[in-house]
């Protein structure tokens, strides 16, 4: 009885495992950030010697110097989403 529960627990692991994955596989792939610089404060991404911190927001990835500026995104979305809008076309030009 004790290995008809263990093989019972496995596959059940097994089957939401595979789910798991097979759902984000499914996902699409955010657009790319497109700048080197911070859109919070302007500076160059990983000048201080750390790496950015990146998050994705409504499909679109985004990077700041830290967590603290992620905070300062979070407040005003609508007006970091249309900076990046704004700087993406002027680099396509």
């Amino acid at each position: 009885m004790k290995n008809l529960k263990c093989i019972f627990a496995v596959n059940l692991l097994g089957i939401l495992c595979h789910a798991t994955f097979t759902a984000r596989a499914d996902e699409p792939k955010p657009k790319l950030y497109p700048l080197k610089t911070c859109l919070i404060c302007g500076m160059e991404l990983g000048m201080m010697g750390s790496k950015p911190y990146v998050f994705v927001y409504h499909g679109q990835e985004f990077k700041v110097c830290d967590e603290s500026e992620k905070k300062m995104f979070d407040k005003e979305p609508a007006k970091y989403v249309k900076q990046l809008a704004d700087a993406a076309a002027k680099l396509t030009k």
